[in-house]
């Protein structure tokens, strides 16, 4: 009995924020995906911080898929397969991002009995299938349950212990247990980006905070030249946040990976005399002298 007690509670594991969130790097992230799609609000924020509320936390897992960068861990949502069918279930609604993401873990089809698919599942079938002809990926496909077959006595016995040691291996921690990056999109379409991160030369001054601040690296300086890595893009915004300029823009841009090279000029600021770069071949000032007050010191 102990053993199955131990067993029972091992699946009871809560909800944490690990230390990949970004609001926990990020003071002025705005990022808010869990927040979003939690139904309970067990989701607060305090000094910009996020704070769960296990009162409220049901563990049905949407805020782990919801999260960009796979930052919470726990049990990822218990969702009912058939082969490789997802099966229909009017209580939820699934996220594109979610059903892109079992397209790629094997999942062809969403199952349906009888009843008739409500119009929040379709909406997002038909759009996930649209992303998905874009990735130059197969649809989605609705397929109707075949009712099963009335089985003899033996036979529904040797089927029920099949179906046991199947349930048992489904239930397993370890097999909900949710990696490292599991629910990141990017790690599911290596070829290809889901979005476009677009610098407004008018406005960015090159200060570098969002080089520093983006928890996926998509931006790198090499040779005088900024590189943008599209792909690695998860949307959780920590660039556009921390932009003082407001000149990066974020856009839902699904094709195949393409890395922007932005040729930069590098310079050595006239006040201060620290090397800094710049779209403009006519800089003279580093962005930091630009905005100094002309009545402090100089930090030369």
């Amino acid at each position: 009995m102990s053993i199955l007690v131990n067993w029972l509670e091992s699946l009871h594991e809560e909800i944490k924020i690990s230390t990949e969130c970004i609001r926990l790097r990020n003071r002025k992230s705005t990022c808010s995906f869990c927040l979003d799609r939690c139904e309970q609000h067990a989701f607060e924020i305090k000094d910009n911080l996020l704070i769960i509320d296990k009162t409220k936390c049901l563990m049905c897992g949407e805020c782990i898929i919801a999260c960009p960068l796979s930052a919470i861990e726990g049990i990822a949502c218990n969702r009912i397969f058939d082969n490789r069918s997802l099966v229909y279930d009017p209580s939820y609604t699934p996220a594109v991002k979610e059903l892109l993401i079992l397209k790629k873990r094997g999942m062809t089809s969403i199952q349906v009995t009888r009843q008739t698919m409500n119009i929040a599942w379709e909406t997002i079938i038909c759009d996930t299938n649209e992303q998905l002809r874009l990735l130059d990926e197969s649809p989605i496909l609705v397929v109707e349950k075949v009712m099963d077959k009335v089985l003899s006595r033996r036979a529904f016995f040797v089927s029920f212990r099949k179906e046991g040691i199947q349930l048992a291996k489904s239930m397993a921690p370890a097999a909900w247990k949710v990696e490292k990056d599991d629910w990141k999109l990017s790690k599911y379409y290596p070829d290809y980006q889901l979005f476009s991160v677009k610098m407004h030369k008018d406005k960015c001054t090159l200060c570098q905070a969002c080089f520093s601040l983006c928890p996926e690296e998509v931006f790198h300086l090499k040779e005088s030249n900024l590189h943008i890595g599209n792909q690695k893009c998860v949307n959780c915004a920590s660039c556009t946040d921390v932009c003082p300029e407001n000149a990066i823009e974020i856009e839902l841009d699904i094709k195949s990976k393409c890395e922007r090279v932005e040729q930069l000029h590098k310079k050595n600021c006239i006040d201060c005399g620290h090397t800094f770069y710049s779209y403009n071949q006519e800089t003279e000032k580093c962005h930091i002298c630009v905005n100094r007050d002309p009545e402090w010191l100089s930090p030369n």
